[in-house]
This record gives C-alpha cells, structure tokens and sequence, in this order.
C-alpha cells in the first residue's frame, strides 16, 4: 500500500516576518517556513513532541498555516531550536505517516471483506431460483 504523503520539512527563515514578542521586548516572533500546510493531526503529533523541554532554552512554538513560529532571542534559532524542531519535524512525520498506514490497512481489509462478501453473494445467486 502506496501512502500519499511527502514529509515535511522546515524549508527556510522567514526573515521578512520577523517581529518583536508582544509577551517580551527582549524576543522575537521568528517565522520558519515549512514546505507545506501540516494536515491538523500531523499539528497534532509535533504539539505532542513538544511537551517536555528538554533545555534551558527551550521556547514556546507554535504552528502559523505553514510556518513554525518561535518566540525567542534570534541567535537561538541557531544554537538551540533548529535541532529540536527537525526531530519534532521527524516525529510528527513519522507519527502521521503510521497513521495513514493504519487507515489504508483498515480500508483495504474493508474493501477486501466486501470483495468476498459479493462474492459470496453473486455465487448464491446462480444457486437460487425463483420460479
């Protein structure tokens, strides 16, 4: 079973949309730009990764439409972020890609329990007769 889904990956620094952190002076809203909109489950799977710092540094991010959005000091992205947000990357990609592994798995036994149930039914009909 073929699965329809490219991983994600972090694609780039959206310097243009970097603004000053409403919460704190000293930070940033840094926007990095995904290659593509995360279906809201694969949101889902990397929010999941992120529950437990696992530094110091570790900063809240979210996710804008196709942008990992960090609130933090710019020189972190570099020294501390962008390793953690490839694994959750990774994490959430794999978790979603098992997911739609199981879907398909549960809808080709559907489809295979249906097959041999008209099966089944289309040799009974030669078997009956009406008259």
């Amino acid at each position: 079973m073929e699965i329809d889904f490219i991983d994600i990956k972090i694609v780039g620094l959206e310097d243009d949309l970097t603004v000053e952190s409403p919460n704190n002076p000293a930070l940033r809203y840094i926007y990095l730009r995904l290659s593509q909109t995360p279906p809201p489950l694969w949101q889902k799977y990397f929010e999941e990764s992120r529950k437990i710092a696992r530094h110091a540094r570790w900063r809240h991010i979210w996710i804008d439409r196709k942008y990992l959005v960090v609130e933090c000091v710019p020189e972190e992205i570099e020294t501390h972020h962008l390793n953690d947000l490839k694994q959750d990357v990774a994490h959430a990609n794999s978790n979603y890609r098992q997911y739609l592994q199981h879907q398909a798995l549960a809808e080709y036994k559907k489809e295979q329990t249906q097959s041999i149930e008209r099966d089944r039914l289309r040799e009974m009909k030669g078997r009956l007769n009406f008259d």
